[in-house]
């Protein structure tokens, strides 16, 4: 364990990359392969046998990005005793830090002697229900918590910590704890250790096109070559005039982004709020009436990792989105680009712009 420790105290001194969680937030159709060894000793009834260390792993499918599919497979087995754990969770996502599941476990324990629980073998088939948190510490580490409560007076907790080693994968050390029915009268409980390795990979965002970076002015449109000519045409006092100059003198662009309003959002929140709603009467009239096209511009402040940011604005974007297309706007007529985080803090950078484009 202390070599564990050691190692991530390393890799966190020399990576900068961020670290989301991916077992509180999803994408659809992304995919986490976890595998890991727990050091598990069992006790029950006054009876104890050793820990050794076990093999875990497990499967996390995004369905989409509120629901995944988990199976997890942990083993049970000790010095003197034998068994396994198998489960099947489906997580919803509440929060991008705070999931819950539900689900089927099975645990097998075996090679108890009998005045432990008065049988050598016991199979538990358990009804679950759990939640799991995490906190970032900073870019590259998170702390998490997870517990769950079934039946068979079944009740499990765990606690650790995650480190990015890359955006697609995680070290992880923390504490196991399991406790579940041996018999009418006693339970058995296995505690200890537990380190491992996450991988992640798929996956699709619903945002749309995304774009990098976008100039400061906020005039997104996409722009063309040069040509050796510019024509300016006017029609501003008077009859319309054309004026052609040669290129490579300025020539300012016509602006044609016109700023509506802004929505805000929560900190690492992209929950569209009732007041924030009303901010978006204005746009969605104008552009059922006109047809015009809107450019939807997520920002966040920087608080989090880059990646992770962009994330939350892209999110953030397809909540306008989709709250303006239940109230009747053509969602082909709404534009989403990505900015992410900018230099300021605060509620004021945490917000989707909202530009007519005429």
């Amino acid at each position: 364990m202390k070599k564990i420790l050691i190692m991530m105290a390393l890799a966190a001194s020399v990576t900068g990359v961020a670290f989301a969680s991916p077992q509180t937030s999803f994408k659809e159709g992304q995919t986490e392969i976890n595998v890991g060894m727990w050091d598990a000793e069992a006790h029950s009834n006054g009876y104890k046998s050793d820990g050794e260390w076990n093999f875990l792993g497990g499967v996390t499918y995004g369905i989409n990005e509120k629901w995944a599919a988990q199976y997890q497979y942990t083993g049970l087995h000790t010095d003197h005793t034998d068994g396994n754990m198998n489960e099947i969770n489906a997580l919803y996502s509440f929060h991008p830090q705070v999931a819950g599941f539900v689900g089927w476990n099975r645990i097998y324990m075996k090679d108890f002697p009998k005045r432990a629980f008065g049988s050598d073998d016991q199979i538990n088939n358990i009804a679950q229900l759990g939640i799991i948190a995490r906190q970032p510490i900073n870019d590259v580490v998170d702390v998490y918590a997870k517990g769950a409560l079934g039946t068979e007076q079944t009740s499990m907790w765990e606690a650790g910590v995650n480190l990015a080693l890359d955006k697609n994968v995680d070290l992880n050390a923390g504490y196991h704890y399991l406790n579940t029915k041996g018999d009418s009268e006693n339970n058995v409980s296995y505690k200890g250790f537990i380190a491992g390795v996450s991988y992640r990979f798929g996956g699709k965002d619903h945002t749309g096109e995304v774009f990098e970076e976008a100039e400061p002015n906020l005039d997104y449109e996409a722009q063309a070559e040069e040509p050796s000519v510019v024509t300016i045409s006017s029609n501003q006092g008077g009859p319309a005039t054309t004026v052609e100059v040669p290129a490579d003198e300025p020539v300012k662009a016509p602006e044609n982004d016109y700023y509506m309003n802004s929505v805000h959002f929560d900190s690492d929140s992209a929950a569209l709020t009732d007041s924030q709603k009303a901010n978006l009467k204005d746009f969605i009239a104008k552009a059922k009436e006109t047809g015009h096209t809107f450019k939807l511009v997520g920002r966040a402040d920087p608080t989090g990792s880059a990646d992770y940011n962009k994330e939350l604005a892209s999110r953030r974007i397809e909540s306008v989105k989709a709250y303006a297309v239940s109230q009747g706007v053509d969602s082909s007529k709404l534009i989403p680009m990505v900015k992410g985080a900018e230099g300021a803090t605060g509620p004021e950078s945490r917000r989707v712009d909202v530009f007519e484009h005429k």
